[in-house]
């Protein structure tokens, strides 16, 4: 399996540890966020003020605190896992995001359906800080720095065919997505597809 992905193992079982940081996104100030996919949780970096995020998406708790003490700083610095494993148990509970759990909880079936309910404006959000434009050629904008060979679906990891720039059905685009961003929002592009 290669790296920036989720395992296929359980949490804490075998997980791929992300060490490769996020090209363009290392050594930035941020914090830790996590979402809810089909029941697991996914943790991930977070840059507040540029609304980017920093990491892929990371199905381990100590994995995520590894990659935050390697890739990730605070406004005093540079920290260690123990100071990190706090903001991702934190994560769990807590969001700087969204209000509500139901705003950060999906379900591959309710995203390849296009009906996201409460979660629609967040994966909208998180869509735009996860993607980059193929065309921008800001090394600061571009964090893919790794391929995967297509998937079942045709879709490539890092593509995400939508609508529009806005998210709205209409014009082909293709973003490209940091990391493995794409578990999240390739399902929600097929949706896109078929409407």
């Amino acid at each position: 399996m290669a790296d920036n992905t989720i395992s296929d193992a359980t949490t804490g079982e075998s997980v791929t540890d992300p060490v490769p940081g996020l090209t363009g996104r290392i050594g930035v100030v941020g914090g830790i966020e996590s979402l809810v996919l089909d029941g697991r949780r996914l943790w991930f970096g977070f840059d507040f003020t540029s609304d980017q995020v920093l990491s892929p998406l990371i199905d381990d708790a100590d994995a995520m605190a590894r990659y935050a003490a390697r890739h990730m700083r605070q406004r005093t610095g540079t920290q260690d896992e123990s100071y990190w494993s706090q903001l991702v148990q934190a994560a769990v509970e807590n969001s700087d995001l969204v209000r509500y759990d139901e705003q950060r909880t999906f379900t591959t079936p309710s995203l390849e359906a296009g009906d996201v309910g409460p979660a629609l404006g967040h994966l909208l959000y998180l869509l735009d800080a996860a993607t980059e434009d193929p065309a921008d050629d800001d090394p600061a904008h571009t964090g893919t720095g790794f391929e995967e060979p297509a998937t079942q679906s045709g879709l490539r990891p890092d593509e995400v065919p939508l609508g529009g720039e806005d998210g709205e059905r209409g014009t082909a685009l293709t973003l490209r997505t940091v990391g493995n961003w794409s578990l999240l929002f390739a399902p929600y592009a097929r949706s896109t597809r078929t409407a």
